[in-house]
């Protein structure tokens, strides 16, 4: 089956909620988990620039994007796979497909990403991808009782190789 992608939809949000919220201790920046309710009213309220993945019809993730700069013509770029479709390739099919339709559809020079440098999966998929590591935030975000550093990763529109 072909992975794809399209826009997030209000339908959508119990499954973003319920991935979000299983990464968000562990994966993410920001630990804080949501309810529906909240889940809701920040879609509605701010519009967000988010994409679900596909695998033919089945909701299987999501990519998230932020600080889009039109006149710097660069954005960052995030995603979650759902945990039973994590190992298959997904990710990895999905971001071959979605980076060349954000260079091309933003008009981007750049695309960015933060990853926490225990991520060791992600980090090793984004170097597989081509991101190139651009410097260390030291002890940016606190999980637990540990400090861990956030790894800045890019991508120029001229590195893409696929």
């Amino acid at each position: 089956m072909v992975v794809g992608f399209r826009k997030l939809e209000i339908g959508d949000l119990d499954f973003l909620m319920e991935v979000r919220n299983s990464y968000a201790e562990d994966f993410l920046h920001d630990s804080r988990t949501f309810t529906l309710a909240q889940t809701c009213e920040w879609f509605i309220k701010t519009s967000p620039d988010y994409w679900t993945i596909v695998l033919g019809e089945r909701l299987v993730g999501y990519f998230r994007l932020s600080n889009y700069s039109e006149t710097n013509r660069n954005l960052y770029v995030g995603a979650d796979v759902h945990p039973d479709f994590q190992g298959k390739g997904i990710a990895t099919e999905a971001y071959r497909k979605f980076l060349p339709f954000l260079f091309q559809e933003y008009d981007l020079n750049k695309i960015s990403l933060e990853v926490l440098a225990s991520n060791e999966k992600a980090i090793h998929l984004y170097e597989k991808l081509g991101f190139v590591h651009e410097g260390k935030k030291r002890q940016e975000v606190l999980k637990g009782n540990s400090f861990v550093d956030s790894i800045v990763m890019s991508m120029l529109r001229s590195e893409i190789n696929f």
